[in-house]
């Protein structure tokens, strides 16, 4: 079943998002896409059928452009795949559509807002990290004290571990929480949350919710940059817990879906595994960044992507064949900023095991990088390597790396450009 023609019940309004996939899923489903953003990308404006720039901040004046150019008549669906508009998303879909579909508002906001999520989540007995809400510096030096350091402290709304810090003292909680308060990134809702900083390991579970009954995708081993910043520097299946301790993970992630009320969505689930067992730290009403996609995908048959496409729309959600057992996804970082060289068009084909690796790279030879942990830096590409056995992947990884030559030359001054085009500074 698709949608198909030019009336409204054929369109789908698509806000933000700069992955050409999100776009040929819905033209390949049969419909035509009214885009939404700021500033349309000159590349989002070759693959919409409607594009229009609008202040996505401005619910109202988004609900107006939309219903004018459907002559008051509902979309097809509503759907993102940014984070920062999820409860946009909502909004819409509530208003506009006949029967509204994927995410109620307030699951939107419960996901979205990290101090709801806190708030919903230990409400119905899903643990989570100790955590208090900040209004300004002082407050969230006096809530660190009586957390304990260290704490992390972060933004209220934000994503992709925008302005993420681990303090150890109460003048670095201090620092953190000015910055944040002081920084207008895209978070709409004030305050600094400061939590308890669990010291072990991360985990990314994804999931696909239909009519309240969730499936768990993928459990992914997350590692990360050493604290203070965190920056995603990969992950690997199977994840290396035993059977106890993943059965744990996947019961304490299905609660909190739950208890956020989450029915028919796909969500992509942050959790540590502290002392105390495991806290969840983020709940993601989107699927993951980076290529975590096709490494789920890989490993579940299911396309996040598509799955969200085909919730929003109503339609049933297809699935494929598990094609690997083990998957090892390697971030391109780097250590220190100046000019970055590797060599281009490399074979990649030694490397394949049950499927072709991925590799990907953000920047061009010469063109400058900062290091991993400046507010520019991050992630500037991916490797990920399918196989049968975590040794295949590791070798691959490792291959792939010494074929590509990555190399980073010392610059007395670094240009930096404002206008980043990667899609992820931060994988997930």
């Amino acid at each position: 079943m698709t949608g198909g023609g030019t009336t409204s019940a054929g369109i789908v309004v698509l806000i933000g998002g700069r992955a050409q996939r999100e776009f040929s899923l819905l033209h390949d489903l049969g419909y035509r896409i009214l885009y939404l953003d700021r500033r349309v990308p000159f590349s989002c404006m070759t693959w919409a059928d409607l594009p229009f720039d609008v202040d996505v901040d401005d619910w109202d004046a988004v609900f107006e452009l939309v219903k004018n150019q459907l002559g008051g008549q509902p979309p097809a669906a509503v759907l993102t795949h940014v984070e920062p508009r999820i409860p946009l998303m909502a909004h819409l879909a509530e208003l506009l559509l006949d029967a509204p579909r994927g995410l109620s508002v307030e699951t939107a906001w419960n996901c979205h807002d990290k101090w709801l999520t806190r708030n919903r989540l230990r409400e119905h007995g899903v643990p989570v990290p100790g955590f208090g809400l900040a209004a300004n510096a002082e407050d969230a030096a006096q809530i660190a004290a009586e957390i304990g350091l260290p704490v992390v402290v972060k933004p209220r709304d934000e994503a992709g571990a925008f302005g993420v810090r681990r303090c150890l003292t109460v003048k670095e909680v201090r620092e953190a929480a000015t910055v944040i308060l002081s920084e207008s990134g895209s978070g709409t809702r004030t305050g600094v949350l400061v939590e308890e900083y669990i010291d072990g390991p991360e985990y990314a579970v994804q999931t696909l919710t239909r009519q309240g009954r969730t499936q768990v995708l993928s459990i992914l081993r997350q590692h990360m940059t050493d604290p203070p910043v965190f920056v995603e520097l990969g992950y690997e299946h199977p994840s290396g817990l035993d059977q106890s301790g993943e059965l744990s993970l996947r019961e304490i992630t299905v609660a909190a879906l739950q208890a956020l009320g989450v029915t028919d969505w796909i969500s992509h689930t942050q959790v540590r595994h502290g002392p105390d067992g495991f806290r969840v730290v983020e709940v993601n009403a989107r699927r993951p960044g980076g290529r975590l996609v096709e490494m789920t995908e890989a490993i579940s048959g299911i396309d996040m992507t598509r799955a969200a496409s085909q919730l929003a729309l109503g339609l049933p959600v297809t699935s494929g064949r598990p094609k690997a057992t083990y998957a090892l996804y390697s971030s391109i970082v780097f250590e220190q900023p100046g000019a970055v060289t590797y060599r281009t068009g490399i074979d990649v084909a030694p490397f394949s095991g049950v499927l072709p690796p991925i590799v990907e790279l953000e920047i061009a030879p010469g063109e400058p990088v900062q290091a991993a942990a400046h507010p520019e830096g991050g992630v500037y590409g991916r490797i990920v390597v399918f196989g049968d056995s975590a040794a295949e992947t590791r070798d691959g990884v490792r291959g792939i790396r010494e074929a590509l030559d990555l190399q980073v030359t010392e610059l007395e001054d670094l240009t930096w450009e404002v206008a980043d085009s990667r899609e992820y500074k931060s994988c997930c």
